[in-house]
């Protein structure tokens, strides 16, 4: 695991809680600001293990269902990432199409099975597997920090090195995550009647949601406490045998 030394969000910390792993699996933790480093030092963790045949990628600000891990392992391919949306506007796939310098359109993909990126193609790093022979040719240092500038983020970088070394990488559309961002709720006054806008990144309008006929009672508040919500995340590497 790698966070800051605050995780960000509880529904993060309960996902990873209820995360299925198999046996001998290992969590690592690494705290700090420098996630390239933290990231660096959880493969390592992994290499200094000859047991361990995998790591495990998550962030802090995602959530996932508990068997979301083990549908990765069962796909079999070296290196594979779930279906992850950006969290502020535009919400299409972590995928960067670079002939465009743009995200990839989510009505691109198609609706289920395994997506393998296109030359001109990287993704985020969130839900990341990758298999222990494609760490041992590619490090020690596997995220470089300092290259991470040309495309914008290290987990770019990252995915294009794994790309760049013939290992084909494949986005997961049947087991997405959640990413969590912040949404600001804004009432919005129009000719015909009180409308609700999502402003998210700050000041990007995502959408306005108008209100629908609902008899008086349709939301009652009640002293019970919500159902329990499975979930899972945390910037972590997560490896096992």
């Amino acid at each position: 695991m790698v966070t800051g030394e605050l995780s960000r969000y509880a529904l993060s910390i309960q996902s990873l809680v209820s995360l299925k792993a198999p046996a001998g699996s290992v969590l690592t933790w690494f705290c700090g600001v420098l996630i390239a480093k933290s990231l660096n030092n959880a493969f390592q963790a992994v290499m200094d293990n000859p047991k361990l045949q995998w790591a495990w990628v998550m962030g802090d600000d995602h959530v996932f269902a508990p068997e979301t891990l083990l549908n990765l392992l069962d796909r079999q391919k070296d290196v594979v990432v779930p279906l992850c949306l950006n969290r502020v506007p535009p919400m299409d796939p972590t995928i960067i199409d670079h002939r465009y310098k743009r995200m990839k359109y989510i009505e691109e993909l198609p609706l289920s099975g395994l997506y393998q990126l296109e030359p001109y193609e990287t993704c985020g790093d969130a839900g990341l597997l990758i298999r222990r022979p494609v760490l041992e040719r590619l490090g020690p240092e596997w995220y470089e920090r300092k290259k991470s500038g040309a495309h914008s983020a290290e987990d770019q970088e990252f995915i294009a090195k794994i790309k760049d070394a013939g290992y084909a990488v494949f986005v997961d559309l049947d087991n997405p995550i959640g990413h969590i961002g912040s949404v600001n709720f804004m009432p919005m006054r129009k000719k015909t009647g009180w409308e609700v806008r999502l402003i998210g990144g700050g000041v990007r309008h995502i959408c306005d949601l108008a209100s629908m006929p609902r008899p008086k009672d349709a939301f009652v508040i009640s002293d019970h406490a919500p159902p329990d919500v499975q979930c899972i995340g945390t910037e972590l590497a997560f490896s096992a045998a």
